[in-house]
């Protein structure tokens, strides 16, 4: 760990975020169902306030609404964003479309492709999320087990 060196997460992507936080942010990227990944995401946070990538994925995990102390975000944290966001909205048809963008670009994104699965399962929308899970790469798991 260096200090010059940029945080980044589970692919290399480089975060606007701190080490420790990033640390934690890729522990969410690695969770195998959604309440740990959350757990992941609330350390993330309390490690680094202004983490706004951790932020929207915590927001769109548990349906709420975080505070936001927000800094300039790299490219993709910011597609990243808009991603679940729009998911999290209830609109799964334009995050699933959005997901496609993203994914066309960065190659995998765990916690986006299943805050998007989620958000499409209890919409009736599985098979839009079907067509998209098999582009996906191999180095995570495409779904969490369903959970209330």
């Amino acid at each position: 760990m260096n200090d010059l060196e940029p945080a980044v997460e589970d692919h290399g992507r480089a975060v606007t975020a701190s080490w420790r936080a990033a640390t934690w942010y890729r522990q969410a990227q690695r969770a195998i169902d959604r309440c740990r990944a959350a757990a992941a995401l609330r350390h993330a946070v309390e490690a680094d306030p202004a983490f706004e990538l951790a932020l929207a994925d915590l927001d769109a995990i548990t349906g709420t609404s975080g505070q936001r102390h927000s800094r300039r975000q790299m490219n993709w944290e910011r597609h990243h964003i808009e991603v679940v966001r729009t998911a999290a909205s209830g609109n799964g048809k334009r995050a699933a479309d959005l997901l496609r963008e993203h994914l066309a670009a960065v190659g995998c994104d765990p916690l986006a492709s299943r805050i998007v699965a989620q958000a499409l399962q209890p919409a009736g929308m599985d098979d839009d999320f079907e067509d998209l899970a098999v582009q996906l790469p191999d180095c995570h798991p495409t779904r969490w087990p369903s959970s209330p």
